[in-house]
């Protein structure tokens, strides 16, 4: 989405913010943010894996939003890291940027690995909600980034909290199996509340803008959800992203091992039943382009976790993005890569 010389990445909706004159940066458009379970409707309004993209030849800009909740931003400069900041809930924040001067000194072909050209601005947000009052740019021209300064394949990442970036945004496991691929990565992961909506699956089979997807189900839905109503969503997901991208790779993911992957609890026993749902659901559909990813082949180490021993730790988000990138680069091969 383009508005005002600003790309707005992960961006489904920009709706009126809190403050006059804000645009609210929506990942989910509000039919489906409202069609969500309680936890959901406000998670969904998080901006977690939402840039502000542009390109400007001022030496200093102004980026000036406001959270009603508050949380973490990241700044780069194409794939290399500018800053940290941190927003207060009910604040509003300016982050004040400054161009790196060094930059000019490096060949730039040395700094287009990651995909992104070196001239874009990109200011990630991690799990907070954002409205963007302004960028200031001092009078010089801004313009969104050319197609040719991003990466060229997207990937769409729909699950839990582990998806979404619990703690770890922009270092989760999906940044960094993205940026070892290569691929730009639209987060639509909704934390606590990857319930499997109708409305929620009808929304991504509706976006055209990706083109490999990634669905990591059934953690969020074991403490709530019998199998059977599981089976009924994960049938329905699969089925309807089939039938609306035939030609695109879809990977399904089973649970990520944790606390009750193998105990005998009422979570542990749906957990392995929503699993074996998963694998059934991809060998009935038996599309070449259905891919079965197991978790513990992610994640396969416990002590990667953190202490709540579902979450991964630093160190886990890492080992689980180069075994998911080596994945799905193994499966995609050249023809897309």
């Amino acid at each position: 989405m383009i508005r005002n010389g600003l790309y707005f990445h992960n961006a489904a909706e920009l709706d009126e913010g809190a403050l006059p004159g804000a645009l609210q940066l929506q990942r989910y458009p509000r039919a489906a943010r409202h069609a969500l379970g309680e936890r959901g409707r406000w998670v969904a309004e998080e901006a977690t894996g939402c840039e502000l993209r542009f390109a400007t030849d001022a030496e200093h800009v102004r980026v000036t939003i406001f959270s009603e909740a508050g949380g973490d931003i990241a700044v780069y400069k194409g794939g290399l890291q500018h800053s940290l900041h941190r927003a207060e809930a009910g604040v509003v924040k300016t982050l004040h940027l400054e161009r790196p001067a060094r930059m000019d000194a490096v060949d730039r072909g040395r700094l287009l690995a990651s995909g992104f050209a070196p001239e874009v601005w990109r200011v990630v947000f991690g799990r907070l909600p954002v409205a963007l009052l302004r960028v200031h740019t001092f009078g010089r021209e801004v313009r969104p980034p050319r197609a040719d300064e991003m990466p060229t394949l997207r990937w769409l990442a729909y699950g839990s909290s582990i998806t979404h970036g619990h703690g770890a945004y922009p270092h989760s496991y999906i940044d960094h199996a993205a940026r070892r691929l290569g691929v730009d990565v639209l987060n639509k992961g909704l934390s606590g509340s990857c319930w499997c909506e109708k409305e929620a699956i009808d929304f991504i089979a509706s976006c055209d803008d990706w083109d490999f997807a990634t669905l990591e189900l059934g953690v969020n839905m074991r403490e709530r959800f019998e199998p059977e109503t599981f089976e009924r969503r994960a049938r329905y997901a699969f089925e309807r992203l089939r039938a609306r991208h035939p030609k695109k790779p879809l990977f399904a993911l089973t649970v990520f091992p944790n606390f009750a992957t193998e105990a005998e609890s009422v979570s542990g026993a749906r957990e392995r039943a929503f699993n074996d749902i998963v694998r059934r659901e991809v060998d009935r559909l038996g599309d070449e382009r259905l891919a079965l990813i197991e978790g513990g082949d992610i994640a396969a180490d416990l002590g990667d976790l953190t202490c709540d021993l579902i979450h991964p730790g630093t160190y886990g988000n890492v080992r689980m993005g180069e075994r998911l990138a080596e994945r799905i680069g193994r499966t995609l091969g050249r023809a897309m890569l």
